[in-house]
């Protein structure tokens, strides 16, 4: 049987934290993870990488919104 290991995506202390919890919250939403999952993934991650778990929440939800506005201009044309 095997087990998931998690492990922080960076740890070097500029701010490249934050870029990558943007991306792997892009690649969430994109993947249609549900918004609670992305909730509990951003809270967790908060205590131990705040920039990553600002990221993960900041990119997910821009993720959404251009979804989202992609999906309007469809409807429209």
């Amino acid at each position: 049987m095997t087990t998931m290991t998690f492990a922080a995506a960076n740890n070097s202390s500029s701010g490249d934290s934050y870029n990558a919890g943007y991306f792997d919250g892009e690649l969430d939403a994109i993947s249609k993870l549900p918004a609670a999952m992305a909730t509990h993934r951003a809270s967790m991650a908060d205590p131990y990488d705040p920039l990553w778990a600002q990221g993960y929440a900041d990119g997910y939800l821009h993720q959404i919104q251009v979804t989202y506005a992609l999906a309007q201009k469809e409807q429209v044309s």
